[in-house]
């Protein structure tokens, strides 16, 4: 059985080598199954269009996931509380 893979990652064609700060962040992240996830992060490299964001997935360091995505999928805040785009029901 396949695991689940981050399937809007996106590696830009410049990435820094070095870190660039250790910001908390809240990420979108769509599975290759189909769901789709909002969850607590740590940015720790970017350029002006992506975002290198961590989460550990599980209770050991060896759980620890590492991503680029696109600067859009990656938030300080969110002051909504129905996603875009989705309707209240109602």
């Amino acid at each position: 059985m396949e695991s689940r893979r981050v399937v809007n990652r996106e590696q830009p064609a410049r990435a820094p080598v070095a870190p660039s700060g250790d910001v908390p962040v809240i990420v979108r992240l769509v599975w290759s199954d189909g769901l789709e996830e909002w969850r607590p992060a740590r940015a720790v490299r970017w350029t002006s269009t992506h975002v290198m964001v961590g989460w550990r997935a599980g209770r050991e360091a060896a759980s620890d996931q590492w991503v680029w995505l696109r600067a859009g999928d990656v938030m300080r805040s969110v002051s909504w509380l129905v996603p875009p785009g989705k309707q209240r029901p109602g």
